[in-house]
């Protein structure tokens, strides 16, 4: 309503500046200057041709200058008689400027609803989540305009995320194919729908589940959620081992705050439902999971030099990559620097994604990286270490990694 009382008035402040010189006689005011000042002249002329020249004379010359006279305020009448038609034209514009408007900015118009856009901006600024009445009001505005606009994905967006938050997945499921075929590498796309079908197959890790978490941590092998998916998968399968494995890791992309609380409980409940102790506290953690863990397993010795210029509370990232293969972790353990020297265990629990574990590669190279940023991406001012070529069909003694070289 208050768009629409705003919309009136501008249009009556566009027709105003049209009309105010009208209303005001400006232009009738200047006509009758200019007459004034035409006779002026005309009556100055007379005198000086009277006290110049001879009585014939003079009245050639006034006859001259009458006519001169009438010429100019004829010229006047002229004006005055077309100025009632420009008036007429300039009213006539002055009210079509507000229809002009409304045909320019209505749905019908060439504007193709820009008062449908500020209508629908509001409504979702004034949606609630939390009451589902009025938001599925609002949903419903959403799904009139992606069936206008079928190609805006930012409304569809929109509506994918409306239909989660109802809790309606059969809905989102399709919105967030769509998505994707838009942007098939979106790593926020890729997650939220592998969520989304979670939930739909009631929260089993069904084989078109698994596929869509796979597509997600190949886009971000750091997405917190999808590795809770898997930690939650191999706990109802009964490998807590391997649950263990991957809570750890959602736990180590950085999390903080009730979610963090959250994850470390979960652990230690699987902890004692395993019958595993802390012992050596994260490090007896990642050994007693190692230990009923069969297949490859690297120990990674990590040390850092004084030179390491770079808080205490840093984090430090070891981790094993193929050396002919995606650039992805096959085996990754975050620590902090402080915590340095120690003795860390990689093994094939510990692959990011079904397929991408040391099982699955001959040739590795480890890397320690002491991170300024907190980001397992290397950037400017890390410091780093990384082993040669290790071939790991063949025993491999403990590795012993010193960080000094700054990136």
């Amino acid at each position: 309503m208050m768009f629409w009382l705003i919309a009136i008035l501008l249009g009556l402040i566009g027709s105003a500046f049209i009309l105010a010189p009208l209303l005001l006689g400006r232009s009738r005011t200047y006509r009758d200057q200019r007459a004034d000042i035409n006779l002026s002249l005309y009556l100055e002329r007379i005198n000086d041709l009277k006290v110049a020249g001879h009585s014939e004379e003079v009245a050639a010359l006034e006859l001259e200058a009458k006519k001169a006279l009438l010429s100019d305020t004829a010229g006047d009448q002229e004006s005055s008689l077309g100025l009632g038609g420009d008036r007429r034209y300039s009213i006539a514009a002055a009210l079509l400027v507000p229809v002009f408007a409304l045909i320019v900015y209505a749905d019908f118009g060439v504007g193709r609803g820009a008062f449908q856009d500020v209508s629908f901006t509001q409504a979702m600024q004034e949606s609630d989540p939390s009451d589902p009445a009025g938001y599925r009001d609002f949903i419903q505005q959403v799904e009139d305009r992606v069936a206008q606009q079928p190609d805006d994905m930012d409304t569809l967006f929109l509506l994918a995320r409306g239909y989660v938050n109802l809790g309606d997945y059969e809905k989102a499921a399709p919105a967030y194919d769509k998505l994707i075929e838009y942007f098939p590498g979106d790593p926020g796309l890729l997650s939220q729908q592998a969520e989304v079908l979670y939930v739909l197959d009631e929260r089993k890790f069904t084989s078109r589940v698994s596929k869509a978490v796979d597509k997600a941590l190949q886009a971000n092998p750091q997405d917190t959620t999808m590795l809770e998916l898997l930690g939650i998968a191999a706990a109802t399968e009964g490998d807590i081992p391997l649950a263990l494995s991957w809570l750890n890791m959602a736990l180590q992309t950085g999390v903080t705050g009730v979610r963090a609380e959250l994850l470390e409980s979960a652990i230690a409940r699987l902890k004692t439902q395993a019958g595993i102790t802390d012992a050596g506290g994260a490090e007896g953690t990642q050994a007693n999971a190692a230990a009923q863990m069969p297949g490859r397993a690297l120990n990674v010795k990590v040390t850092a030099a004084a030179s390491v210029d770079l808080p205490p509370g840093s984090a430090v990232f070891v981790y094993a990559r193929a050396v002919n293969g995606p650039p992805a972790p096959l085996a990754v353990q975050r620590v902090r620097l402080d915590q340095l020297p120690m003795v860390i265990r990689l093994d094939e629990s510990m692959a990011m994604m079904p397929g991408m574990g040391l099982a699955n590669f001959d040739q590795v190279v480890v890397i320690a990286r002491v991170s300024a940023s907190g980001q397992v991406t290397p950037a400017a001012g890390d410091y780093e270490a990384r082993s040669s070529a290790l071939d790991l069909t063949g025993e491999i003694p403990p590795l012993s990694l010193s960080i000094t070289e700054p990136l």
